[in-house]
């Protein structure tokens, strides 16, 4: 009977702290708790009271509830730009955007992130109301660099700009249907990233746009992050697409600068030699390295995020010979305490896969063949005849 009392109290006790109030603290002393390591949280969960002193303005409906907004800003103990905690993405009790100046507290656990504490997720509660005005500027693409070239890197404007301009390349829509695209003035690039539209709104190189939102220096790329954009002409201009293999989609991307993208997709063939991020259920999609040969060793092209449904999920597995429309970008990141530096050539979010091998193996199953890219196009060689990848005879 004692043991069983006794194992009834260490039970009490177990659920009497987990269930224990979350732990008040400044923003100061929230950043002190930060966890030494990159990626690590704390155990104890913390309400932070403080004012907001940078946002973009921004909200967006949770990926796991679409009732629930979100949005992400800096935190400190007194009024003013100073940037001491980053909620990210974290739940609003209304449907109302956060601004500058507004008292809150937010409830979560202190992550390091890349030696930068923040919530994630947390939820806020609005203590005072800051009396904001907001004015939102019509600018073009020059006038908008200009502008975000004097933000400190990681800040945004206080005001709310209307950016006008056409698309310099093709567009890329994420599975939340948000936009990302770059608009040009001259050499320079200005980039809407995540960027709202109607529903079914689709983009193209050329196409006369506006888009809304505050501007943001993100490590010296202007862009106006989680905003909004609108059509206002759609571009004469057709879409041509170029199909190419493996390793002339390498040498396009890593031609270019690090962080530049194409201004034209392209249709890259290719075999799948490893999975780098399994199929996602929830966004479907999924990232591989490809190369020419089916065999190689070699990691240096990524298909990143490339849609593809929970049906055909499970034909995306070492060896699948596929196609990947997409644009190509040349992707750099510099090392962290945790990570490598990673420098390679990649497909932006967002691309579209076929696979182009089934119709001709279902046909010609019985010999043996030599497959090769040719000019940009799969050529399958079985008993001296020359097959396209859907299987017509080519000379």
């Amino acid at each position: 009977m004692k043991k069983l009392f006794t194992f009834a109290a260490m039970i009490c006790a177990a659920l009497a702290i987990n269930a224990q109030d979350p732990i008040p603290a400044t923003c100061a002393e929230a950043a002190a708790t930060m966890p030494a390591q990159s990626g690590s949280e704390t155990e104890d969960v913390y309400i932070v009271t403080g004012y907001i002193t940078n946002t973009n303005g921004a909200i967006s409906p949770s990926r796991t509830d679409a009732t629930i907004d979100q949005q992400t800003f800096w935190m400190d103990d007194v009024k003013g730009s100073k940037k001491t905690l980053q909620g990210y993405w974290c739940n609003l009790p209304g449907h109302e955007a956060l601004n500058v100046g507004d008292k809150i507290t937010v409830t979560g656990k202190i992550v390091n992130y890349n030696n930068t504490p923040e919530i994630k997720n947390g939820d806020v509660a609005i203590l005072e109301r800051a009396s904001v005005v907001v004015d939102t500027t019509d600018i073009n693409v020059c006038d908008a660099l200009e502008i975000g070239k004097t933000l400190t890197d990681g800040d945004y404007t206080d005001d709310v700009f209307r950016v006008y301009g056409r698309l310099k390349g093709a567009d890329a829509v994420n599975n939340n249907g948000q936009h990302t695209f770059e608009m040009a003035c001259g050499e320079a690039i200005f980039k809407p990233y995540n960027c709202k539209g109607a529903e079914g709104l689709e983009l193209g190189k050329g196409d006369s746009v506006v888009v809304i939102g505050k501007l943001y220096n993100y490590h010296g790329v202007i862009e106006i992050s989680n905003g909004t954009v609108e059509l206002i002409e759609k571009s004469a201009q057709e879409e041509v697409i170029r199909e190419v293999n493996v390793t002339d989609a390498i040498k396009l991307a890593m031609d270019m600068p690090a962080g530049a993208t194409t201004d034209d997709r392209y249709a890259v063939f290719g075999y799948v030699v490893e999975i780098e991020t399994e199929f996602s259920e929830q966004y479907e999609n999924i990232s591989f390295f490809m190369a020419d040969d089916a065999d190689s060793e070699k990691r240096d092209f990524l298909a990143y995020r490339v849609k593809v449904s929970k049906d055909d999920a499970p034909k995306v597995a070492v060896g699948a010979q596929v196609k990947v429309t997409a644009v190509l970008q040349h992707y750099y990141k510099v090392a962290t305490d945790t990570d490598p530096e990673k420098n390679i050539a990649e497909t932006v979010a967002g691309g579209l896969i076929e696979f182009v091998e089934s119709a001709v193996e279902n046909i010609y199953n019985n010999a043996n063949s030599v497959k090769r890219v040719e000019d940009g196009q799969l050529i399958i060689i079985r008993g001296g005849v020359r097959y396209n990848a859907l299987g017509a005879e080519v000379r």
